[in-house]
């Protein structure tokens, strides 16, 4: 006897058979997770300096390249990525991906404190790096 013969001639047990499945599908359905927007975490920081009047090379020089060496000197650091224009200095920090969310806090308060360790040593007439 197949299975398909078994549950035409038991229809109470087909029947039981399906009422339990839809219960139980019914249940799993509304106990799965419903994360409509799951967490996620940005590990990067923008660092801009502005620099009223002075040319893309002394941007450059005298901003950018002093600012990206004290970056580069934190150990969390991946990646950085500069963008030197007239009056303005953009530069991109990448943090590693072994670093959880929980742990971003601190390290941007470290960012931070190196870049606002380092405000004293720009030029004069640049503006405070934010």
């Amino acid at each position: 006897m197949n299975s398909a013969e078994y549950f035409i001639r038991h229809k109470v047990t087909s029947w039981m058979f399906v009422l339990l499945l839809g219960i139980g599908g019914t249940l799993s359905f509304f106990g799965l997770g419903q994360l409509e927007d799951p967490p996620f975490t940005i590990k990067e920081a923008l660092v801009i300096t502005t620099y009223p009047g002075a040319s893309a090379q002394q941007v450059e020089e005298e901003v950018t390249y002093p600012l990206e060496n004290q970056i580069q000197q934190l150990a969390w650091v991946d990646k950085v990525k500069s963008i030197s224009s007239p009056g303005l200095s953009q530069i991109t920090v990448e943090i590693k991906s072994i670093y959880a969310g929980d742990q971003l806090r601190q390290i941007w308060d470290e960012l931070r404190r190196k870049v606002n360790d380092h405000q004293g040593a720009l030029p004069p007439g640049v503006n405070a790096p934010g």
